[in-house]
């Protein structure tokens, strides 16, 4: 993940979110978060792209993001 980011930087911010912690549960059960792994992309309009449950390769990883890059108001993938 830290590789994808580094290679969208400036494009894509990454969040880690730890699904026991209480403060964070309104946030768990907005995007149905019950295991980790779990990532979620959203486009820059806050709406989900992509979501991903249990180990997920970089290239695919990578192809959502762009995906979600292409949905952007007025952008387009790198």
């Amino acid at each position: 993940m830290n590789g994808l980011a580094q290679q969208f930087r400036g494009d894509v911010y990454v969040q880690t979110v730890d699904i026991d912690d209480p403060g964070n549960r309104q946030l768990v059960g907005t995007y149905n978060v019950s295991a980790t792994p779990t990532i979620v992309i959203l486009n820059d309009s806050g709406e989900v792209s992509a979501r991903f449950v249990g180990l997920t390769n970089g290239t695919t990883l990578r192809q959502a993001i762009e995906q979600a890059l292409s949905e952007a108001v007025g952008g387009s993938a790198q």
